[in-house]
């Protein structure tokens, strides 16, 4: 019998989140369960060395921009009537909205949503829009959540009932390897640390400028009982300024370092003794699982108002500023407490294992 045909509809050729996890899940699935393929609606970046490394075919399809929107899902249905697709898998809005609407006869449609980004007033924003208004009315597409966080965002925006949840796929040894071979003193060089400083690193999104005071004002206080740490931000949004201006205030400066939202990540990791994701979005950041897959102690921020029981998998949680400054204070200790957050991180990061979450993806394929 022969192997299912299955089509990965990508925006983009970018060796992004996105493109990583790609090359990933298709040298699992492609192993006697599945005859991969990629098709790229604009074939720009550098991802298809990866898939030929793993011998995927790639179809490119050169569309970008309002006129590409345009063209899109006569040419993707053109390219996919004569390649007897039977799966189609998307990982963005945009490719998942086109393969919904190109799909032939027979074939079904996986759309995967991490988050949803509000829609855009431009003209090639308003005919996105407008070409998923079409494809929501066709009710054929499949919708997968990668975390439980988003289920009711995915529910609510595409019309949809029926929710499966499949996290990010990560290849959690290599992370370990990587990380492991980067010689520490280089690290903490090339990040400014002496021999008596500490690192704590904290993942932000800077929506909201209470949780960024409150963040702030833990660390100072935590810093009055150890004055050599140093807090790593990283993250951008509305509330950087505003966070910039709160460590100024508090007198700062000289601690805590915001590091924009792309830095060179893997150095952090290997100096970081504690990391946080204060971000608002209730799923884990990506930064967090390669974290947790060392392993590290990973504090997940929950305002008091917040029910820490929403989070699928916590942790560790942290809170207002009293509590934060406790909480770092007690994991910077080699004791108890770090060694079991440590194991707590090392468990909830093997969800997101890419053979693990390969075979989540040939059970729902297969369904």
């Amino acid at each position: 019998m022969s192997r299912p045909r299955l089509f990965y509809v990508l925006d983009s050729l970018e060796e992004n989140e996105v493109g990583d996890q790609v090359a990933t899940l298709l040298g699992r699935l492609s192993r006697a369960r599945f005859e991969p393929r990629v098709v790229a609606l604009d074939s720009r970046g550098p991802l298809d060395a990866r898939l030929r490394e793993i011998k995927v075919t790639v179809h490119r399809m050169e569309l970008s921009g309002a006129f590409g929107a345009v063209l899109a899902v006569p040419r993707l249905r053109r390219l996919l009537a004569g390649l007897h697709a039977d799966i189609l898998q998307t990982f963005q809005p945009w490719s998942g909205t086109v393969a919904q609407l190109a799909a032939p006869p027979g074939a079904e449609v996986f759309r995967w949503v991490q988050g949803l980004a509000p829609e855009s007033a431009t003209v090639e924003g308003r005919l996105k829009a407008w070409l998923e208004r079409r494809a929501s009315r066709r009710r054929s597409g499949r919708f997968v959540a990668s975390d439980e966080g988003v289920v009711d965002a995915v529910r609510h925006r595409y019309r949809v009932e029926d929710v499966s949840v499949v996290r990010q796929a990560l290849d959690l040894g290599k992370i370990r390897s990587r990380v492991g071979a980067l010689a520490i003193r280089s690290a903490r060089v090339r990040l400014g640390l002496t021999e008596s400083q500490r690192a704590v690193v904290a993942l932000c999104d800077f929506q909201d400028r209470s949780r960024m005071y409150q963040l702030l004002e833990g660390f100072a206080t935590a810093r009055t009982e150890e004055p050599g740490l140093r807090l790593f931000v990283v993250g951008q949004g509305p509330e950087e300024g505003t966070a910039r201006g709160f460590a100024e205030e508090l007198r700062l400066e000289d601690s805590v370092i915001f590091l924009g939202s792309d830095p060179s990540r893997l150095p952090l990791l290997r100096v970081a003794e504690v990391v946080v994701d204060a971000g608002a979005w209730p799923g884990w950041a990506r930064t967090s699982v390669e974290a947790m897959a060392l392993p590290l102690p990973v504090l997940r921020w929950v305002d008091d108002d917040e029910d820490p029981g929403a989070q699928r998998y916590p942790t560790r949680t942290t809170g207002p500023a009293n509590r934060f400054a406790r909480d770092v204070l007690d994991l910077l200790e080699d004791g108890q407490p770090r060694a079991e957050a440590a194991r707590r991180s090392a468990e909830v990061s093997s969800a997101y294992g890419v053979a693990r979450v390969a075979d989540r993806w040939a059970e729902i394929y297969t369904d």
